[in-house]
């Protein structure tokens, strides 16, 4: 289990998050959580305590607090940023220009019409504006304006 106890696996207080890389009750009382297990068994912690040692300590911490808070938010953004670049690198990038003909994705314009056996895109239409990037106004082939702006991720590019 690499030095863990199952009370740390069970998403108690002690168990450290990956963001933060603090345990959510040190981040809020600024000391170690003692489980109610540790109270009746002997351990390091509870045969060494002092209360003269223990409040000294305290007070030490509280002038740290400050600190310590700035550095897990140091590190919760670095895990944030971590994750979206992660995430972005796994989408695809779809950019279409006016003119393009594409095919929309019938679960996003006919949720009702969905089905096993269903096609999943319908079309072709042609794009007619670029309202934003990933953004597009389309028309049918017929010329007839679709009321509504789609989104790159609701749309393919069509090959003849």
């Amino acid at each position: 289990m690499g030095g863990r106890t199952p009370l740390d696996l069970m998403g108690l207080p002690n168990h450290p998050r990956t963001s933060t890389g603090e345990t959510p009750f040190r981040m809020a009382y600024d000391t170690e959580a003692l489980v109610p297990v540790e109270v009746g068994l002997e351990s390091y912690r509870t045969e060494t305590y002092n209360v003269e040692t223990n409040s000294f300590g305290l007070k030490a911490n509280v002038d740290l607090l400050e600190e310590e808070r700035e550095a897990a938010h140091q590190r919760n953004m670095r895990y944030l940023l971590q994750a979206a670049q992660h995430y972005d690198s796994n989408m695809k990038k779809r950019s279409f220009g006016v003119e393009d003909l594409v095919l929309r994705e019938l679960a996003a314009s006919m949720p009702a019409k969905q089905g096993k056996l269903q096609p999943n895109w319908e079309g072709p239409y042609k794009v007619i504006e670029v309202v934003r990037p990933g953004t597009y106004k389309l028309e049918t082939l017929s010329g007839e304006s679709i009321k509504n702006t789609w989104h790159a991720s609701r749309l393919r590019k069509f090959y003849q």
